[in-house]
């Protein structure tokens, strides 16, 4: 008669749960949660010109799992991808690595498509543009490369994709719509 093994049954358990929890953590690679069905609208003020107690800076991050990407303030939080100003009258995206002392690890692309034909983002590390500042122009379409997520032990960006819609006022506010890959390192944004 056989004797059931309890320690290696509760073993097995652990190691169950275990791959379960890192799964739903999203340390897994694999698609687990849908593009959002529709862009998110934000609005950003300008950085350079601007009070700096307004929201200049995108989290795209904020955007992993079942979250959205959200606009703060650069004195209020360390964790962005991108911020917006005006240079010398020109519109720009700042990726981190533009500002002295931050990691040289977001970056952002100027594409050739209309917003709502892009299915994929590029993965090449050597079209985004890491510190220098990108023109925005109204209408346009701009790939985004996340910041690696700091909270997860593989290496995790977030790709989307960002319509300008309205840079206007004094100091100059900017309106986009983004939509994102909520899942690490994956480039598609259909569903």
């Amino acid at each position: 008669m056989k004797i059931f093994d309890l320690s290696r049954a509760c073993r097995a358990a652990v190691v169950l749960i275990g791959l379960g929890a890192l799964t739903a953590c999203g340390e897994s690679t694999d698609a687990l949660f849908p593009v959002p069905d529709e862009p998110v609208g934000l609005s950003m003020y300008d950085l350079m010109n601007g009070p700096i107690n307004r929201p200049s800076a995108l989290n795209v991050l904020t955007g992993r799992s079942s979250g959205v990407p959200t606009v703060l303030r650069v004195d209020a939080a360390e964790q962005w991808d991108l911020s917006f100003g005006m240079i010398e009258g020109v519109p720009v995206w700042l990726p981190r690595g533009f500002f002295e002392g931050l990691d040289i690890s977001s970056g952002v692309f100027e594409l050739d498509v209309d917003f709502d034909d892009v299915t994929f983002v590029p993965t090449e590390d050597t079209l985004y543009v890491y510190e220098q500042p990108v023109d925005i122009e109204v209408g346009k379409t701009y790939a985004i490369k996340s910041r690696p997520d700091p909270t997860v032990s593989i290496t995790c960006v977030l790709y989307a994709i960002a319509e300008v819609l309205v840079v206007e006022g004094d100091p100059a506010r900017l309106e986009f719509q983004i939509l994102w890959n909520p899942n690490c390192n994956e480039n598609s944004l259909a569903n």
